[in-house]
């Protein structure tokens, strides 16, 4: 069983999200809170594999992620902005999808994170590789000693950025 907890300011998102994670066989609802700061009381009193956060505030994710890093952390946020994708990530967040995803996918991705994997949007993705080359074109063109990804490479991570376990990569490629 897959121990859950979910944060939601909103109340009917937090209902919706409590019956679906309910109606997984998979999964056991631990606790469900409101109010970020009973996220750690929830962890700490149970054991959590992942939770199931609903927008939350950058630096809560870091600090919960922070306190617990064994634990997975599956974020909705509006859309798939950039920024906001990229901040939560950089904070501590294993799955980031849209608010407006399939409830299923919700589901598979975190099963997904438990199992060691990350999801991501695919706009996601092309903003971290498009971060990666505009990093590369303001260094000074000194490249010793930096590794960079061939494109079978990218392949590979794309592909993986898709959630392709590694036969199917392998099939693929």
């Amino acid at each position: 069983m897959i121990a859950v907890a979910i944060y939601s300011a909103d109340p009917v998102l937090r209902c919706g999200l409590e019956q679906l994670l309910r109606g997984d066989p998979a999964m056991t609802v631990v606790g469900v809170a409101d109010n970020p700061s009973d996220i750690l009381r929830l962890i700490d009193q149970n054991h959590v594999d992942a939770v199931l956060a609903d927008s939350p505030p950058h630096a809560q994710l870091a600090d919960w992620r922070t306190r617990h890093a064994e634990t997975a952390f599956v974020v909705l946020i509006d859309g798939y902005n950039d920024d906001d994708g990229l901040d939560a990530l950089h904070a501590g967040a294993r799955a980031i999808l849209s608010r407006l995803v399939e409830r299923s996918e919700i589901v598979v991705a975190i099963k997904m994170v438990i199992s060691g994997l990350a999801v991501l949007p695919r706009e996601l993705l092309a903003a971290l590789l498009n971060a990666g080359l505009d990093a590369d074109e303001t260094l000074d063109g000194n490249d010793a000693g930096r590794a960079r990804l061939t494109p079978r490479e990218l392949e590979v991570l794309a592909a993986m950025a898709d959630g392709a376990s590694n036969k199917a990569i392998a099939r693929r490629l």
